[in-house]
């Protein structure tokens, strides 16, 4: 007696299907997280122009006193040496920190300047997204 053995199985069929649903629930679990993924790096990168731009307007200024014209000057936790400065730019609250004490003091050469460190940080729901540093030069 021999059998036929031609085809497959109802039970080998189930069995390839649930095997390839597993699969391809596995991966279209990926394209939500993807798509979040795209959308937080894409905020990022914009709070980093902002962060960027932003450094580039104070460094053109050079008194510590008058900030670009969006920003408003404010009391922070140690105004004694520092000036601070907040603005909103993008749908991002922007903070600006200016340290008073000069890290370059070149008084008594031909153009004194003096250097301040400057901190902005790119905030959004109260959580920095970006932050950066740089100097201020103010020619005395």
């Amino acid at each position: 007696m021999t059998q036929n053995e031609k085809g497959i199985t109802l039970l080998e069929v189930l069995l390839s299907m649930v095997i390839l649903s597993i699969v391809l629930l596995t991966i279209v679990n990926f394209f939500p997280q993807m798509g979040r993924m795209n959308t937080y790096n894409g905020e990022k990168m914009k709070a980093v122009n902002v962060a960027r731009g932003e450094l580039a307007a104070w460094k053109e200024s050079d008194s510590l006193d008058t900030p670009p014209s969006h920003y408003i000057k404010n009391e922070g936790t140690d105004p004694h040496h520092y000036h601070y400065f907040t603005s909103t730019i993008d749908g991002f609250k922007v903070k600006v920190t200016i340290d008073k004490q000069s890290d370059l003091d070149t008084t008594g050469s031909p153009s004194p300047t003096k250097a301040h460190q400057l901190l902005i940080q790119v905030l959004e729901d109260q959580k920095i997204v970006s932050e950066t540093y740089g100097y201020i030069m103010v020619h005395d």
